[in-house]
């Protein structure tokens, strides 16, 4: 499967590995930017070659010039080292103000409420109601209206759903697909209150409205399935809850 395109310069390469009740995605975006390919995330080293056969082939051969992170744990930065060698000196643009602490001290500090211009592109820089790192940054691509995001917004689905955005998915795993993602990886969700982390999401709806919404851990979500996504998020984040205080 090669990059699918979503629209405004932005394109989806990803791959897939099984998890507990389905398969789980590690993804990765391209963003087409006047001086040069922008990588959200690197990706999980154990796809770094489909992931760099991918990117190779959507950008014509000539590689990245920046990589964006979410976060820097190893399914979102682990192919760093092998890019760059394949690739050069590309910039990499830090989740946080610390990058140092990361371990990329070459890297380009951000901060929340910033405006990153990257290649050319502008990125807001935005703060995360739904992550499982505290260095963890969502950013928002002003051209494409995209909302890139880790770790939330993900889903678990079928093996045969793998290359499919989420409105697509069949209706009857959709939902039990969103809260089975954010039971088994985002744990402190059990402790937390729902309508502030909904608030808190539809706060960020508000000011950065997305065309797309572009998970690191499951497929795309267009603008019109949006709604019915909060809708089948709001009512996991419920069921954890009340799971836990059972």
């Amino acid at each position: 499967m090669s990059a699918i395109e979503l629209g405004g310069g932005v394109s989806w390469v990803h791959e897939c590995f099984a998890e507990t009740d389905g398969h789980i995605h590690v993804s990765v975006y391209l963003v087409d930017a006047p001086e040069g390919a922008i990588l959200i995330d690197a990706g999980s080293f154990h796809h770094r070659q489909r992931l760099s056969d991918r990117i190779r082939d959507a950008t014509a051969g000539r590689g990245i010039g920046a990589i964006i992170l979410s976060h820097s744990d190893y399914p979102h930065s682990g192919n760093i080292p092998s890019f760059r060698a394949d690739w050069g000196d590309f910039e990499i643009v830090a989740s946080c103000g610390d990058p140092e602490l990361q371990g990329l001290p070459y890297a380009r500090r951000t901060r929340i409420g910033d405006v990153a211009d990257v290649l050319g592109r502008r990125f807001a820089v935005l703060d995360p109601p739904l992550a499982d790192r505290n260095h963890t940054t969502w950013v928002y691509d002003e051209s494409s209206r995209t909302l890139f995001v880790a770790d939330g917004f993900g889903t678990l689905h079928a093996p045969g759903a793998c290359d499919i955005d989420w409105g697509r998915i069949p209706k009857d795993g959709r939902a039990e697909g969103v809260h089975e993602f954010h039971a088994q990886t985002l744990p402190w969700l059990r402790y937390a209150d729902p309508d502030r982390v909904m608030g808190a999401l539809h706060t960020i709806l508000e000011r950065h409205p997305p065309a797309w919404i572009a998970p690191i851990h499951g497929p795309p979500i267009a603008e019109a399935d949006v709604d019915r996504y909060m809708q089948d998020l709001g009512n996991a984040l419920a069921r954890i809850a009340e799971h836990h205080r059972r």
